[in-house]
């Protein structure tokens, strides 16, 4: 027993034993298309490009500005937590100004450090300015 690889065969040519053979299908002559008339220009490609850029010019546009809002509204923000800062500083050096200026301080500094003492009556001269020496 041989064994046959499967081999492709070609098929074969029918045979039409009984006389009578397929027609052959006439060919049709070719037709002969009419001429295309040429196309009229209609701007339409044209209007939809201008359409187009436009409505791509107005979304960068919208977007651009959007950005520009949110850019402000940080720079806002920002500005505002610096405002605060500003207040809370000049609250502080209000208080310290009101402080080194009260009676007080300025007599416990005069005493402590300057080792300054009250002035005596006796201590106490008047000046005269020259244009006013006739004036008591």
């Amino acid at each position: 027993m041989t064994i046959r690889a499967n081999i492709p065969r070609r098929a074969a040519a029918p045979s039409f034993e009984h006389g009578h053979a397929r027609a052959e299908a006439p060919t049709p002559e070719p037709t002969r298309e009419p001429e295309a008339t040429p196309r009229r220009a209609t701007g339409l490609p044209l209007l939809l490009l201008v359409g187009l850029g436009l409505a791509t010019a107005a979304g960068v546009v919208q977007v651009r500005a959007r950005a520009r809002v949110l850019e402000l509204g940080a720079e806002i923000a920002e500005m505002t937590g610096e405002h605060v800062d500003l207040a809370g500083e000049r609250r502080r050096l209000e208080a310290e100004r009101a402080y080194l200026r009260h009676p007080d301080y300025i007599q416990s500094i005069a005493a402590g450090r300057l080792q300054m003492v009250p002035a005596t009556p006796d201590r106490i001269q008047q000046i005269h300015l020259a244009a006013q020496v006739g004036v008591p």
